[in-house]
C-alpha cells in the first residue's frame, strides 16, 4: 500500500510541475510574426538560388511547444523528443518497453511462486477440530503458517486463533507438553513453503524496482523533452536573427559562359 501511495504522490507532483510549465510559457510566449522577402538582382545560378530559398524556409519553421513535448513524454517516454525530430526519443521508448516487460514478467513469476507456497499450506496443514482455509486471511494467515509448526504461538491474538482454528503441519503435530518442556521438531513441508514465500516476496520487490525505473523514465524523458524543445526553438530564433543582421548581400560567382566573376545583389526586407 505504501508503494502505491508513493506512486500517487509522484503522479501529483508531475501534474503540478506540468501546470507550472504551462503557466510560465504562457506568460513568456511571444508570437512569431517575422518573415522575409528575398529577391535577386542579376544573374544567379540554380544552385545558389536554391540555397537562399532553403535558408529562408528553415528560418521560418514553426516553433514547437515545450509544454506539448513535456506531456507527450510524460505519457509515452520518447514521444516529446520525436516531436522535435530528436531520434534519441527511441531510446526512452525502448527503455520503457524493457522496464515494463521486466516488471510484468517478475510480477507474474512472483504470483506463481506465491500460489505454490499457499498450495503447500493447503495440502499439508491439518485442522484439529473445526477449521477451514476459507476463513483464513489470504496474506497474513498463510504467511504465519510458514513460520510456525502449529497454531499455539505467542504472536497469535485470540481473534486470530478463532479465525484460523487449531492447525498443525501433518509431519510435525507435536508441541509443548503439559510440563511446558520444549520438544525439538520441525516440518519439512513448512520449511519448503517458507523458502517459496521468501522467494515470492523477493521477486515482488524486484518487480517494484523495475516499475520504479519505468516511472523514473517517464520523468526524465518529460524534462529532457522540454529542454530539447527549447533548444530547438532557440536554434530557429538564432537562424532568424542571423538572417536579419544583413540587409544586403553580394554574392560572387563565375559566369558559366565566359568564366568571369560577376556579383549579385540580394535584398532582404523584414516586414
Amino acid at each position: 500500500m505504501k508503494f502505491y501511495t508513493h506512486i500517487l504522490i509522484i503522479a501529483l507532483l508531475f501534474c503540478l510541475s506540468a501546470g507550472v510549465c504551462f503557466a510560465s510559457d504562457i506568460l513568456q510566449a511571444q508570437p512569431f510574426t517575422a518573415f522575409y522577402l528575398e529577391t535577386a538582382l542579376g544573374n544567379r545560378t540554380l544552385a545558389n538560388q536554391s540555397s537562399v530559398t532553403t535558408a529562408a524556409s528553415q528560418a521560418l519553421q514553426p516553433r514547437k511547444s515545450p509544454n506539448e513535448a513535456f506531456l507527450y513524454s510524460l505519457i509515452i517516454p520518447g514521444m516529446g523528443q520525436l516531436y522535435t525530430g530528436a531520434k534519441r526519443g527511441y531510446i526512452y521508448t525502448a527503455a520503457e518497453v524493457g522496464f515494463l516487460a521486466t516488471f510484468f514478467i517478475l510480477r507474474n513469476s512472483a504470483a506463481g511462486t506465491r500460489d505454490d507456497y499457499r498450495d503447500i499450506v493447503r495440502q499439508h496443514v491439518i485442522f484439529d477440530g473445526p477449521g477451514s482455509f476459507e476463513d483464513w486471511d489470504p496474506i497474513e494467515d498463510f504467511e504465519h503458517a510458514t513460520q510456525y509448526e502449529n497454531w499455539n504461538h505467542v504472536y497469535d491474538s485470540e481473534e486470530t486463533r478463532k479465525r484460523t482454528g487449531k492447525w498443525y503441519w501433518d509431519d510435525a503435530r507435536a508441541f509443548k507438553d503439559e510440563a511446558d518442556v520444549d520438544i525439538e521438531f520441525d516440518s519439512r513441508h513448512r520449511l519448503d513453503a517458507f523458502e517459496l514465500r521468501q522467494n515470492a516476496n523477493d521477486t515482488f520487490e524486484r518487480a517494484k524496482f523495475f516499475l520504479g525505473l519505468a516511472i523514473l523514465n517517464h520523468a526524465i524523458s518529460a524534462v529532457e523533452a522540454r529542454i530539447t524543445t527549447k533548444r530547438f526553438n532557440n536554434r530557429l530564433e538564432n537562424m532568424s536573427i542571423q538572417t536579419q543582421t544583413r540587409a544586403f548581400d553580394i554574392d560572387v560567382q563565375a559566369d558559366r559562359f565566359t568564366g568571369a566573376l560577376t556579383s549579385t545583389l540580394v535584398l532582404r526586407k523584414r516586414f
